[in-house]
């Protein structure tokens, strides 16, 4: 097995530039600076010819549109199955807003959206460069402290923590892996300084310690984030979480070896088409109840923000979206691919599928919503005012664990 590695910076160059990942009429206001840049980081791998491409970005979500076409232009040029590539990012809410064409607040900027589709098919080039024989050791740990269940104080979500480390023919190690699973946010929606917040400055900090920055991969992090453990929302807070999580990941082992080789893939669909007529009848009800101090959200979120964005969905007239996803398979290691927020409940449902070291890679290749179990919802923020139906997140994971399963045993048939 071959492996590549690249980064670009992709902070936007003109002064005008406006954030995203909060839905605030305050983001309709240029940002007001660059408190730190924001980068994109890509791994090609290469078995005899057939290839597998992953890149994420500092950025809170790609609209399927524009995943696609960066995955068509990779495909164009380098040949790379579609089915193959993985363009994922970090879930930064304090990234930029230019390149996302349908955001409610701050304005679309074509230049900028050429130039990011641009770098990340180029970083497809840069990996084609530096692609070496490579050997890869992982270790695994729960970590705890700086995130946890945002709906349930005091439990944990999905707190494990997977590194792989890519080694040369010397022994040294050149490129990273990282698989966490919470929201990349510290700072709060008042914030107007771009910033890679959480993950992009983590991912920062372990470049500095080992000379190369590891690829920041989000699992299932639907419900979980650093509400119930942060000691602020400033870049204080910011600068002692990420110290904490660097130095954490950094004390991982990585001494067990991770046999890479054949890659296979198989690309799965779901779809969802929720009775309108229903959706916007229960969110009629929802309305009244927060009004009448009769629904009680994990969160303390304000019942002005729930009110809103249950009438906000109660002009949409159609929910219905055909969710493609994936399981694909290099050797001994496993992606779970898939274009939204799924609770950590699904994230060790995959996990308990298979043998094999498994990466959950959510916000990737597109974004549809939050997928929570059945059991959550009406409970939190995440599943009030949320088009995808309670259910849904199961029968999902029911896909994705039975392709899991069936992989596996086709690989020992053979």
């Amino acid at each position: 097995m071959k492996v590549g590695s690249a980064r670009f910076d992709i902070t936007p160059k003109s002064k005008n530039f406006y954030l995203l990942g909060y839905k605030t009429p305050l983001r309709n206001e240029p940002a007001k600076g660059i408190h730190d840049h924001i980068f994109c980081n890509a791994l090609l791998f290469d078995h005899d010819g057939n290839q597998v491409f992953l890149l994420t970005a500092d950025l809170l979500e790609f609209e399927d549109e524009t995943a696609e076409y960066i995955k068509t232009q990779i495909n164009k040029r380098y040949g790379i199955s579609r089915d193959q590539i993985i363009i994922g990012v970090t879930h930064d809410h304090n990234s930029v807003r230019d390149f996302h064409k349908h955001w409610e607040f701050g304005k679309y900027n074509q230049k900028y959206y050429d130039f990011l589709t641009e770098t990340m098919i180029e970083a497809v080039e840069t990996c084609r460069q530096n692609l070496r024989t490579a050997k890869a050791k992982y270790g695994k740990k729960v970590v705890t402290g700086f995130y946890s269940n945002r709906n349930h104080p005091g439990q944990l979500a999905d707190n494990e923590i997977l590194v792989i480390r890519f080694f040369d023919k010397d022994d040294k190690p050149f490129a990273a892996l990282v698989n966490w699973a919470t929201h990349s946010t510290v700072l709060g929606p008042s914030n107007m300084e771009l910033t890679g917040d959480l993950a992009g400055q983590t991912c920062q900090k372990l470049g500095d310690k080992w000379g190369y920055y590891p690829v920041m991969v989000v699992g299932a992090a639907a419900d979980c984030s650093n509400r119930n453990d942060r000691q602020g929302k400033d870049f204080a807070e910011l600068d002692r979480a990420t110290t904490g999580l660097a130095n954490a990941i950094d004390a991982i082992s990585v001494v067990d070896t991770l046999a890479l080789g054949d890659i296979s893939v198989q690309t799965l669909s779901h779809g969802i088409y929720p009775d309108v007529q229903s959706y916007h009848r229960l969110l009629r009800e929802t309305v009244t109840k927060i009004r009448n101090g009769n629904l009680k959200v994990a969160g303390n979120i304000p019942a002005k923000n729930l009110i809103e964005k249950c009438t906000d969905q109660l002009d949409q007239d159609e929910f219905g979206q055909l969710l493609q996803f994936s399981v694909l398979t290099i050797g001994h290691l496993r992606f779970f691919v898939f274009p939204g927020e799924l609770g950590s409940k699904f994230g060790f449902a995959m996990k308990k599928s298979t043998n094999k070291i498994c990466v959950i890679a959510g916000y990737s290749n597109g974004f549809h919503y939050y997928f929570l179990p059945r059991e959550e919802y009406g409970l939190s923020f995440e599943t009030i005012g949320n088009p995808v139906p309670a259910g849904e997140g199961e029968k999902i994971t029911a896909k994705f664990v039975q392709s899991s399963k069936l992989l596996d045993e086709k690989s020992r048939t053979n």
